[in-house]
């Protein structure tokens, strides 16, 4: 067992989990260093990955089986590629879904949960959107009152509506 490669292969194994850790707890961070070749199948996430387990699995081939090196160094090899490819075809996979569409919200009825007593001045109401529950801030020409029902007429913003209240 040489002490010098298992030192380099426990080194490369916590760089790459390191990086990888960053990248998935603050999200975006590394985008300014983002390699993407492919359409992120050699992402940094895949190469990351891949330098992770390739350092773990030679530490172990060496410390585990005995293994020389060399034995130790081909072995992470292949499971940092096979690493990179799986990580990189669910990369790959993830970015070629459908992109959410931004379902209209026009006609939507629900109910005011926070009162606005004021024409003009913001409430919250719960829509049913599509078969679920969705709460906006709302604003109305009338007075909004606890349980009234309405309708939205327009899209302020992301998060408020326009709404009329219903008869």
């Amino acid at each position: 067992m040489n002490g010098v490669g298992v030192t380099v292969f426990v080194v490369l194994a916590v760089v790459g989990f390191v990086v990888c850790l960053v990248s998935f707890v603050f999200d975006g961070v590394f985008e300014a260093f983002e390699v993407d070749i492919a359409g992120g199948f050699l992402s940094l996430t895949s190469l990351s990955g891949g330098l992770a387990l390739f350092g773990l699995a030679a530490t172990l081939a060496q410390t585990s089986f005995g293994w020389t090196t060399l034995q130790a160094t081909g072995f992470g090899a292949a499971v940092g590629l096979a690493t990179m490819a799986g990580v990189g075809g669910l990369v790959r996979t993830l970015r070629r879904e459908e992109p959410e569409v931004h379902a209209s919200i026009l006609g939507a009825r629900g109910v005011v949960t926070t009162p606005a007593a004021n024409p003009g001045s913001y409430g919250e109401v719960n829509l049913r959107l599509h078969g679920t529950t969705v709460k906006r801030s709302a604003v109305s020409d009338a007075p909004l009152t606890r349980g009234a029902a309405v309708e939205v007429v327009a899209e302020v913003s992301a998060t408020a509506v326009r709404v009329t209240p219903l008869a």
